[in-house]
């Protein structure tokens, strides 16, 4: 079986969707059980999914196609062509959420992420609403099959987008945890000091800055309840590219006077993810809507106590091994991270709980979903 992949919408790296098609395409070809894959991806993009691995090739396309009106058009008109000349067997689209067809000429699957849009009003311009809400769903109905990286999101697929169950499989994503469960605390915040200049005790967020959909705001007015109470006792730190709506949430800090109390890091390079989330003292997660969030995994594999938001998928992500709390609400946020930052005895039963959690999600269970949905669609 040869399968034509659509590597768009790879963010550069960045987001946790690029971390999901890095980390799957590099399983799926299986040359020993006959099964290749062809990527086509944007020039831009190639170093990511280099070395290709055995069993796979890598075609590039030009640049200007990535841009969101020639994305949806290659989509639409050329990948079929692409499919058909180099005789794949199965269309598979890793970010179904963002890109899709209405035709492949041959059996068709995609991992759909999530349908946060639904959720959260003002993700994205009018235009893009129009096509994620109205648009991508029609294209949703038209697969072979359909991969869901968690429940929650399988659940907004039959309801919201009209998938038939029988169609839809449930891979969760993964993590690559090798590196983070060896990393120690003082030799983390070490590196944290000298690399990012991030010094003393801290309250880690890993997110893009992005507005409303992260919820970066409410946690702000969480920190601003801690310290009117006298508990603040950490500063903030939030770590993750601009995004959407990033002026909103850097002006908020202002405002909120929270200037010397929270920390925009940027975007970190994975090879210092490990010791970022070990050197934190509290994790927290107060996103509005998620498809699963994979820096909850890795938290959680850093031996970092979680405190997140009961809320889409993450309490499936998290099980008994986080604090939740209701994220439309400052005063509860700030009440469970004010549990977290003063009770010892809770943070390190909610490590042990959480080491445990983050190993029952991998990225080849992940890749293994993807292949059998393949198996399946060309079958059907």
């Amino acid at each position: 079986m040869k399968i034509g992949i659509s590597a768009f919408a790879a963010d550069g790296g960045k987001s946790g969707i690029s971390q999901y098609m890095i980390n799957v395409l590099r399983r799926l070809p299986q040359p020993e059980a006959g099964v290749e894959c062809v990527i086509f991806v944007p020039a831009a993009e190639r170093t990511l999914f280099e070395p290709a691995p055995a069993g796979s090739r890598i075609v590039t396309v030009p640049d200007w196609m990535a841009h969101p009106v020639a994305s949806i058009l290659w989509h639409l008109f050329i990948y079929p062509l692409l499919l058909k000349q180099h005789r794949c067997d199965c269309a598979y689209l890793p970010a179904g959420n963002r890109r899709l067809g209405l035709w492949y000429g041959v059996p068709s699957v995609s991992t759909v992420h999530d349908l946060s849009q639904l959720h959260v009003d003002g993700k994205y311009d009018p235009l893009r609403m129009f096509y994620i809400r109205r648009v991508l769903p029609v294209m949703m109905q038209k697969l072979t099959r359909v991969v869901s990286v968690s429940e929650s999101t399988r659940r907004d697929l039959v309801e919201h987008a009209g998938i038939r169950p029988e169609r839809i499989r449930v891979a969760h994503n993964g993590a690559d945890l090798s590196g983070f469960a060896a990393t120690s605390r003082p030799g983390a915040r070490e590196t944290i000091a000298r690399e990012l200049g991030i010094d003393g005790p801290f309250i880690l967020y890993t997110a893009r800055l992005e507005h409303p959909g992260k919820n970066h705001v409410r946690l702000l007015e969480a920190l601003v309840l801690l310290k009117e109470r006298g508990r603040l006792t950490h500063r903030l730190v939030l770590a993750g590219s601009r995004w959407n709506g990033a002026e909103v949430i850097e002006e908020r800090i202002g405002e909120l006077g929270l200037t010397n109390d929270v920390t925009l890091a940027g975007f970190v390079e994975n090879r210092l993810l490990p010791e970022l989330y070990a050197a934190a003292d509290v994790f927290v997660f107060p996103s509005l809507f998620e498809g699963f969030g994979i820096p909850l995994l890795e938290a959680m594999a850093a031996g970092t106590p979680v405190c997140a938001a009961s809320v889409s998928s993450i309490p499936e992500v998290v099980g008994d091994a986080a604090l939740m709390f209701d994220p439309v609400n400052p005063a509860d946020i700030a009440d469970q991270l004010d549990r977290l930052l003063h009770d010892a005895a809770l943070c390190q039963d909610l490590v042990s709980r959480g080491r445990r959690q983050a190993q029952r999600f991998s990225w080849d269970d992940a890749a293994s979903g993807v292949l059998r949905q393949c198996h399946e669609a060309v079958a059907a």
